[in-house]
């Protein structure tokens, strides 16, 4: 690490070290001047001079006095039991209390509540996505109904994250071989102190002890909402007073990024580290990157040379084996199924086209609120459970970014047609196929006739469209509406959905339709009527003989 950012660690952590063992004391005193937290309100207050004033009252007051958690009423008072994860790993909790002990983040251990109507609520270990790496989570939202998170409206902690796809736009802005850095806060949620005042909310026991956060607590629904009051606040100082060339953030993870070759990010980066020196806001050294073309950030891997995102090898073969539990299962419980939609989502960081197809997955969780509700896989649904697991068996995590613009079907010259009686065809650029229906399709309604084509123009010149995003013009309402769905009650048009579905995923194709009223496809209507001479005569550049469908393609 360069010299500067190990010196803007200087004085950063001002923490009280001293244990303090509370056995015997029927109650805690309460100093707000003494809130466990290194940042400082003045020094914070300096920097947020211009900004939002409601904004930056809120913060100041916060550091200064603590955070309200924004808990309207008092839950029922009761002691329960630690989730079964804490027995498996006594380890990870008796480490996380001595640590909070240490730095005041936690007040005990009391024999008996230690506050008036104090709520104790479980403690959970899970995993962190480093191997052998756990988390504590303070489980606020138990008992359902009766919880801490239960009296925080809903409205209060919605927060609005940056995403992948604001590091793939600023990549893009910024161009081939853009330089990249990153920097994390440490410990975020527990360098922001908690008003005293809330402080028997957020109680809980071990071994037969009573204790209590003094700290943002990991489990809180509103932890996120402050937190990122913090980060939004920093992110203002860099643009504005650092004059940051490009930045995103999400929580305490922070992304700086500049041309190639330039020196700006590196002065971005530093400029961010001396701000948080500042400020006492301690950095995790650890996690700081320098300038480089290949980062990775918010769990995805960048690469501004080769401009693709890289899902963790990892996270395909997790996401896989997940998947292949689902597909023989017919009863799940609704925590798996988050999980999984979890995973899937992830996975759609990079795998863009695959976002709208998870809505009739996440459907099946709407309105369920027990954890342990057993939610019924539908024929359907396994259905789409396989399509997946098609995809990512052949899936190299890999994917190019998508251009920002969207190529309509008329710039692409890719049109397709459905003549209801005699048969169908597509055009893209010189190439075309045009055949007679199928066996059966007599049957089938006009729009799986006008969708069939279209899929099957995607499933022949797939690689020819790769990496694009494409604006299908159609003048069939009902095809736009299944195409930009991606779902439907009829089985059939399903079923075509699904093919739509693997094809773009395969090939990295954002595809999406617009209606256009009277739309008129001259050269594929001619097609499909097997009109050849007036095609040829409204495109003479066509080639001579026609695409090959093979067989395999022409069953639903």
């Amino acid at each position: 690490m360069h010299t500067f950012a190990k010196n803007a660690l200087g004085g950063i952590q001002n923490q009280d070290a001293s244990r303090k063992t509370n056995k015997n004391r029927e109650g805690p005193i309460i100093r707000i001047n003494s809130l466990p937290t290194p940042i400082s309100p003045l020094h914070l207050k300096n920097e947020l001079v211009g900004y939002d004033k409601v904004k930056s009252e809120f913060l100041v007051k916060g550091i200064s006095n603590g955070f309200h958690l924004g808990c309207v009423g008092s839950p029922g008072i009761h002691k329960p039991h630690n989730h079964k994860s804490t027995s498996d790993h006594p380890e990870i909790v008796e480490e996380y209390i001595k640590k909070g002990l240490d730095t005041q983040r936690i007040a005990g251990p009391f024999l008996s509540p230690p506050l008036p109507n104090f709520k104790t609520s479980p403690l959970g270990v899970v995993p962190k996505s480093d191997p052998g790496k756990f988390r504590i989570i303070h489980d606020l939202s138990y008992p359902h109904g009766n919880s801490v998170n239960s009296l925080i409206p809903q409205e209060a902690p919605e927060v609005k994250y940056d995403s992948i796809d604001n590091i793939v736009a600023l990549v893009q802005k910024f161009g081939y071989g853009a330089l990249m850095a990153k920097s994390d806060i440490q410990d975020a949620f527990r360098i922001m102190p908690v008003h005293p005042s809330d402080y028997h909310l957020l109680g809980f026991s071990w071994n037969d002890h009573f204790y209590y956060e003094r700290c943002l607590p990991m489990g809180a629904s509103s932890s996120c909402q402050i937190f990122e009051c913090l980060s939004n606040a920093l992110q203002w100082v860099m643009y504005t007073k650092y004059k940051a060339s490009g930045l995103s953030h999400i929580l305490d993870d922070f992304f700086f990024i500049s041309h190639a070759g330039s020196a700006k990010c590196k002065q971005d980066l530093t400029n961010f580290l001396y701000l948080c020196s500042k400020t006492n806001i301690p950095i995790n050294m650890s996690k700081t990157i320098l300038p480089t073309t290949k980062i990775t950030i918010y769990g995805i891997e960048v690469d501004s040379v080769a401009m693709e995102c890289r899902l963790p090898v990892e996270k395909v073969v997790k996401t896989t084996h997940r998947l292949q539990e689902f597909s023989r299962k017919k009863k799940v419980q609704l925590r798996d199924l988050q999980s999984l939609i979890g995973l899937l989502n992830f996975a759609c960081s990079v795998v863009v086209p695959g976002r709208a197809f998870l809505r009739r997955l996440i459907d099946l969780v709407i309105g369920v609120q027990s954890p342990f509700h057993w939610i019924r896989l539908t024929k359907e649904s396994r259905a789409d459970i396989n399509i997946w697991l098609l995809f990512l068996s052949q899936f190299n995590g890999k994917s190019v970014f998508l251009p920002a613009k969207w190529d309509s079907s008329d710039c692409l010259h890719l049109y397709t047609d459905a003549s209801g009686a005699i048969g169908y065809a597509a055009v893209l650029g010189t190439s075309w196929f045009a055949q007679t229906w199928p066996h059966g399709f007599d049957e089938h309604h006009i729009a799986i006739k006008e969708l069939f084509p279209i899929v099957l123009a995607l499933e022949l010149w797939g690689l020819r469209l790769k990496d694009k995003k494409i604006l299908f013009f159609t003048d069939n309402i009902s095809v736009v509406h299944v195409i930009n769905k991606q779902s439907s009650k009829d089985k059939v048009l399903m079923a075509l959905i699904r093919r739509l579905v693997l094809v773009c995923l395969c090939n990295n194709i954002l595809f999406k339709a617009k209606h256009i009223p009277g739309k008129q496809n001259t050269v594929a209507d001619s097609l499909s009527r097997f009109n050849f001479q007036a095609a040829k005569r409204e495109a003479p550049n066509l080639d001579e003989n026609p695409c090959i469908v093979p067989g395999n393609l022409l069953q639903i």
